[in-house]
């Protein structure tokens, strides 16, 4: 896993937490929204490149999580050809 893929795991995985928690803060409050950005973000990738996604190697529901998860990060590693 290249080292984008791994920092923005762990975006995901700090955001995560602070939905769960709760709790007042900033920082957890900024981190909620940072987690529906993203999630709406890369809901839009998924639809965008859905035909793409269909056409690469892998299943689909694959594909599709880990645009869900990684966004442009794993489209752009996608055989040119799809």
């Amino acid at each position: 896993m290249s080292a984008p893929k791994v920092l923005l795991l762990g975006v995901w995985i700090l955001c995560l937490i602070a939905l769960v928690t709760g709790g007042g803060g900033w920082f957890l409050a900024l981190c909620r929204r940072v987690f529906w950005l993203m999630a709406v973000v890369h809901g839009i990738e998924c639809l965008a490149f859905l035909g793409r996604l269909r056409q690469a190697p892998g299943s689909l529901a694959s594909n599709l999580g880990q645009t869900l998860v990684f966004g442009f990060l794993h489209i752009r590693e996608l055989p040119k050809g799809t």
